[in-house]
């Protein structure tokens, strides 16, 4: 295993009627200059990738069978969400992944798609979804079968709950058009080579031979919002690619720290 060390303002028109329609003329002017500071945009917060996360597969040569635990007794209590990327071939009937699951609770399948034989799939859990903290678990990929798999995992901080946009191709390459800016993009690409290298702006997660597959991974950061292309290299035969974008918690909005002062203004007046 490889480790890698708006809020929108809902000031209508209506309400600041509503609340200018109450204050003396003296305070009306500064009221609507703290009403106006409430459509102010915020910048997000970023979304940071916490220790623990990484890559590494599993080889059914030794006899394992599924399921198979990537990562023991991890402490994932700072990470918001956790990213898990499957790669890999079932080539010889047996059954590939059939989930992922932390300290017992399991994923949610954000994106897959197959090339004949080749699949790939993203995965991944909220805090939220395990009891509002992950805290120490093992992370384990869940199945029956026996097929060799290469995986990576993202622990991640400052995600807001879910997945935003997702595309899949049978392809090196898919496109993906990213809805909020500073979002956090996700891709994961199986090919009939040894390898799957992903090329900038993805930095690279996973990198290397999925069984008789290959296997490749990788993140970025999208400052603005809008359409990307994602693409892998290390293999032309039977690619197929994924790709899922999680967004960013929103800073604490203007709105309220407005919606703040005019009530301050309000409570002054009255004493």
């Amino acid at each position: 295993m490889h480790e890698l060390c708006s809020s929108e303002p809902k000031q209508t028109f209506i309400q600041q009627t509503e609340v200018t329609a109450m204050m003396p003329n003296s305070i009306l002017p500064t009221a609507i200059a703290a009403i106006s500071l409430a459509s102010i945009s915020v910048a997000s917060a970023a979304i940071s990738i916490l220790g623990g996360s990484g890559s590494g597969t599993f080889d059914a040569s030794s006899g394992s069978s599924l399921p198979a635990t990537m990562l023991s007794s991890f402490d994932a209590s700072s990470a918001s969400k956790v990213v898990v990327t499957i790669s890999g071939e079932d080539g010889f009937g047996d059954s590939l992944p059939t989930g992922v699951s932390f300290n017992g609770d399991s994923f949610t399948l954000a994106v897959t798609d197959t090339n004949a034989i080749q699949q790939t799939w993203i995965y991944y859990l909220d805090a939220s979804d395990a009891g509002g903290t992950f805290g120490t678990g093992n992370l384990v990929i869940d199945g029956s079968g026996s097929d060799d798999f290469a995986a990576s995992w993202l622990f991640l901080s400052g995600t807001a709950d879910g997945v935003g946009a997702t595309n899949s191709a049978q392809s090196q390459t898919v496109s993906l058009t990213t809805t909020a800016n500073d979002s956090f993009v996700v891709a994961s690409h199986a090919n009939n080579g040894s390898s799957g290298t992903a090329q900038s702006p993805l930095t690279v997660l996973l990198d290397g031979p999925a069984g008789s597959a290959g296997g490749g991974s990788g993140y970025a950061t999208i400052a603005t919002a809008g359409a990307g292309t994602y693409e892998f290299t290390g293999g032309s035969s039977r690619p197929v690619t994924v790709a899922a974008e999680f967004t960013v918690i929103p800073e604490p909005s203007i709105a309220l720290l407005g919606g703040l002062g005019v009530l301050g203004l309000l409570r002054r007046r009255r004493a």
